[in-house]
């Protein structure tokens, strides 16, 4: 098989490998709920918990109209966290700890590496350094495409030169998938042509190895999570 083809092979089941880890995955969702969602809907029980006040006052701000809410067909009242949070920005009421550690979920990133080396060091600076957020793991495309289907990463930091697919394909699939993924391309070829060309598969970034992995975090600290 000539090189090119095998490329096209593996970018081919790269593809079908997220589809159908995402599809399985989706699937699974619907058939259990959501229960991301499900915690960030809170009772006048709950705020009032948070906010260490009684909940007839969680309540009457509610019956006011001054905090947003909705009712349940069994007729209790639900606040969604964005109303709440909103609420007390308004009416500069400090936002509890609680509602902040809920509010928040842990950034997920996907290293795509086939040196194994290089590999462990960046895990090893992550799960120090940034304990707050996901790392996952890939040393090859394949794993790269389970993880892109099954955990839906965020951030994916992509080594271009990989031993079975062709990173500009895998960047191209990646981006398909969801646009707002923030991809950085890395590899140890400082080309201009490279550059140009990973660039206009999609990436967000380029970093040629080795390089400061603080840079690094500035770069993906800096992304909104809309845009690149």
């Amino acid at each position: 098989m000539r090189p090119e083809d095998q490329e096209d092979l593996g970018a081919c089941l790269f593809t079908l490998l997220c589809y159908n880890v995402k599809k399985s995955k989706t699937l699974k969702s619907r058939n259990t709920g959501d229960a991301s969602m499900r915690q960030k809907i809170f009772s006048t029980f709950e705020v009032a918990k948070m906010l260490e006040l009684s909940p007839g006052t969680v309540a009457n701000w509610v019956d006011a109209g001054r905090l947003k809410a909705f009712t349940t067909l069994g007729g209790h009242r639900r606040i969604k966290m964005e109303d709440l949070g909103a609420f007390l920005k308004e009416n500069g009421i400090p936002v509890p700890k609680e509602l902040s550690d809920r509010g928040e979920s842990p950034r997920k990133i996907l290293i795509v590496e086939d040196d194994t080396r290089f590999l462990k060091l960046m895990e090893k600076y992550f799960r120090t350094l940034r304990k707050d957020w996901e790392v996952f793991l890939a040393a090859d495309g394949f794993q790269a495409g389970s993880l892109v289907g099954s955990e839906r990463p965020e951030v994916v930091l992509l080594d271009i030169m990989l031993p079975d697919i062709n990173g500009f394909k895998v960047c191209e699939i990646i981006k398909a998938s969801n646009r707002r993924t923030l991809v950085i391309a890395m590899t140890g070829y400082d080309s201009e042509d490279i550059k140009t060309k990973i660039l206009a598969a999609g990436a967000d970034d380029y970093f040629v190895k080795p390089f400061k992995f603080e840079k690094l975090v500035k770069r993906i600290e800096a992304w909104d999570g809309s845009k690149g």
